[in-house]
């Protein structure tokens, strides 16, 4: 009986520490736009920004890591001085669409340009 108590609040801790990793995630990739709302879905939470007024500054940047090779990091500062970064291991689909929006709308308060 105690075995299985045991075993019950091993799992329970295990569960929980998981869930906790997965909630403070800080990368994601699944991004929605829909006029000047951007959505970052995590895999517990979901993150609005209106690009509108709450973004100050972005950049993107190109990161060569040994195993995973190429990705590419857009990196959005809020006016709260809050840094959010979207990872992508291609500047095609849902981030070309995040990147064309940008350049349009945003392209005075981009801080460096991506070296190819």
């Amino acid at each position: 009986m105690n075995y299985l108590i045991l075993l019950f609040l091993s799992v329970l801790i295990i569960f929980i520490l998981v869930m906790v990793l997965l909630s403070n995630s800080k990368s994601s990739n699944n991004i929605h736009i829909k006029a000047d709302k951007l959505t970052i879905r995590h895999p517990l939470k979901k993150e609005v920004i209106n690009l509108e007024s709450d973004l100050k500054s972005w950049n993107i940047q190109r990161i060569n890591m040994l195993w995973w090779g190429k990705l590419y990091s857009v990196n959005l500062e809020l006016q709260s001085g809050k840094w959010t970064k979207i990872y992508s291991r291609s500047l095609s689909g849902k981030i070309e669409q995040l990147l064309i929006y940008l350049e349009e709308t945003a392209s005075g308060k981009k801080t460096g340009s991506l070296n190819k």
